[in-house]
């Protein structure tokens, strides 16, 4: 049944967020088959989401007997009931639309939309009659009150207090709490379980499943043609309804020209609704790493950094961000995994790195709109990374004075690149010693720094001579035919794997063309697809072709095959390396295609993480991952620029 509800809607998700890392998610046929997906998952602190709301029970009864049901709901051996089947038309962007036909008269009746306050944890449900007929509207919201990663049962609501009018109601239950506000008709406390409701992503991911929703009131109204009925839930007092209503459309109103349901946006709103997926994973001084699941990770914020730049409020934003880190150093590491102080850790070579490149790019981007004290600042992180690096013996990897590369002992056990799995206390993929895509980031780094920081800092850790011996020993990575993927015990592994496209993309050293042009052949015939690049060649014996199953089974997939749409763009850095203006232009196009026509069709929240690396057409991972959707809008950016386009307009 799920495949079918996919053909007939979308396999993509809508998603609203806010600056708390709370959001809504959900799919195109209103039928919850995460554990995640719900109307009210509210963000609190350290990255500890509390899933509030699931979903509501919604019926519609005619003034003429007829009746029916708008929800659509899994249970282990059935679906019900089919409110699916009602939606005959859905749109995820700037908020998601839902338009209902009746199945008697074959017209419209109501138009559902939903809506976030980007500052609280609140959710504005909007049912607009665009009918000419009144109709009455039942409204049974199923209460959860437990965190995102786990599930409810019945026995969990013996003790919950409830107080209610009206118009407004409260619940609470051991420190959760729900406010529910209604802008016309009346609240009756009148309790009622839903048992055993079925999220069959779960089981296929190798999870708990079955959970008990719990209703404690209902929701009546009457709706005449034109008419309009609010729905406000919130784990914060709203002090005046109208005025929270009217602010959370006003904010959306004018997020984007108007366009009508039934009307795909045009080839020009590309960027804008890219620019609108990225303010979706903005926190105060971070970004979400990837929803539902994820919070905020090092490697993937400065990977995908670049792309807040071209905010309205970057220049404010990404500074925050940078200072965020900042403090956060340990031994001139930046965190990897930011969360409750348990889950922190500083598990990554590359984070800090692209952290270190990213103040470079940042600095040469915004120019003399940067003051000298925060340049000065800025300057200082990067000498706390090489200095570190350099001198302190105690990190999980060391400083080869004989070749000036960073080295991953063997004997660390640990996985310290973007290919971090690790399986029964071990790397899933051990990319031990020297990795090309490090020894070329530490390379840039160091290069970088002999253009900002001071001389006396600069011979005080002899940089220029460890650049030295850095440019013959990066000569080792290139083969005859291929490049090889890390210097394992003074000799390159010859894997094919994206991370040479990685290390290539960078600014230096200086790449001959016809080591680019072998490099390319490569990725073309071995690691390209339409939605991103293989982690793994399909040549090579542990090629996992499909991202699918329980825990175990993608964790063998993920960095074995498994497509990554975040590694475009690198990809198309290292093209500009190769091609003139005239052919990248054409070669961006073709990257962005996939893309752009997902995203214009209005039938995508978001960019996800993953694809199967064989027939990569499904979305997989995370349904939203900000550095895939930085780096198709990064990509759709310098396709603007290499038209000559204005992209401030955006």
């Amino acid at each position: 049944m799920l495949s079918e509800l996919y053909a007939k809607f979308t396999p993509y998700e809508w998603i609203l967020t806010n600056k708390k890392g709370g959001y809504a998610l959900g799919t195109a046929f209103l039928a919850n088959i995460r554990k995640y997906h719900g109307l009210l998952i509210a963000g609190k602190e350290h990255g500890v989401r509390e899933h509030l709301v699931s979903t509501l029970e919604e019926k519609i009864i005619f003034s003429s007997g007829l009746e029916y049901f708008l929800d659509t709901n899994f249970y282990i051996d059935t679906l019900f009931p089919e409110g699916y089947k009602l939606i005959k038309d859905f749109h995820f962007k700037p908020y998601p639309t839902f338009l209902y036909y009746c199945p008697k008269s074959g017209e419209p009746f109501l138009q559902k939309s939903l809506y976030m306050d980007k500052n609280q944890n609140t959710i504005l449900l909007e049912y607009k009659n665009i009918s000419s007929y009144p109709y009455k509207l039942i409204l049974r919201p199923k209460l959860t009150f437990r965190n995102h990663h786990t599930l409810s049962y019945a026995d969990s609501w013996r003790d919950y207090q409830i107080e209610s009018n009206e118009r407004e109601t409260l619940i609470s239950k051991n420190g959760s709490i729900l406010f529910a506000y209604i802008s016309r008709g009346k609240i009756k406390v009148e309790p009622l379980f839903y048992y055993r409701v079925y999220y069959p992503l779960e089981e296929l991911r190798g999870y708990s499943a079955i959970e008990d929703l719990f209703s404690p009131f209902v929701i009546e109204t009457e709706l005449k043609g034109g008419e309009t009925f609010y729905l406000i839930l919130s784990d914060v007092p709203i002090k005046d309804f109208e005025e929270e209503t009217e602010k959370i459309l006003n904010f959306y109103q004018n997020l984007i020209p108007s366009t009508s349901l039934k009307e795909n946006f045009q080839d020009d709103d590309f960027l804008l609704l890219l620019k609108l997926m990225l303010k979706d994973f903005l926190l105060e001084g971070d970004v979400i790493a990837g929803y539902p699941w994820f919070y905020c990770w090092g490697r993937d914020t400065f990977i995908g950094l670049p792309a807040l730049f071209y905010l309205e409020e970057g220049f404010e934003i990404s500074y925050e961000i940078f200072e965020n880190y900042k403090k956060r150093m340990k031994k001139g590491l930046i965190p990897n995994v930011i969360g409750l102080p348990e889950e922190t850790n500083y598990n990554a070579l590359d984070g800090t790195l692209w952290f270190g490149l990213r103040i470079f790019e940042y600095l040469e981007f915004f120019g003399e709109r940067v003051s000298e004290k925060r340049k000065k600042n800025l300057l200082n992180a990067i000498e706390l990374i090489i200095e570190n690096f350099v001198t302190e013996s105690s990190l999980p990897f060391y400083f080869d004075e004989s070749d000036g590369l960073l080295c991953i002992p063997e004997e660390a056990n640990l996985a310290l690149t973007w290919m971090d799995v690790m399986l029964d206390g071990r790397p899933l993929t051990p990319r031990y010693e020297k990795p090309i895509e490090i020894s070329f980031l530490w390379h840039n780094l160091l290069k970088y720094a002999t253009k900002y920081l001071d001389k006396t800092f600069l011979n005080k850790f002899k940089v220029n001579q460890i650049l030295k011996r850095q440019s013959e020993s990066l000569e080792k990575y290139f083969g005859e035919k291929l490049v090889a993927d890390r210097l394992y015990r003074g000799e390159p592994v010859f894997e094919v794997r994206p991370n040479f496209v990685i290390a290539l993309s960078l600014p230096y050293p200086k790449i001959p063309k016809e080591k680019l042009l072998k490099a390319d052949s490569v990725v073309r015939a071995e690691l390209l697809t339409p939605y991103g690049l293989r982690s793994l060649s399909p040549r090579h014996p542990a090629f996992k072709r499909k991202y699918f199953g329980n825990q175990y089974q993608r964790d063998l997939a993920y960095h074995n095959g498994t497509v990554w749409v975040w590694l475009f763009y690198p990809y198309s850095k290292f093209l500009k390396k190769i091609f003139p203006k005239k052919t990248y232009k054409e070669e961006l196009k073709r990257l962005l295609h996939p893309f752009k026509e997902l995203v214009i069709s209005r039938k995508v929240g978001s960019l996800p993480e993953l694809y199967d690396g064989d027939n990569p057409y499904f979305p997989k991972g995370a349904p939203a991952q900000f550095w895939s959707v930085a780096a198709i809008f990064l990509i759709e950016v310098e396709r603007k620029l290499a038209e000559g386009e204005d992209i401030c307009k955006y």
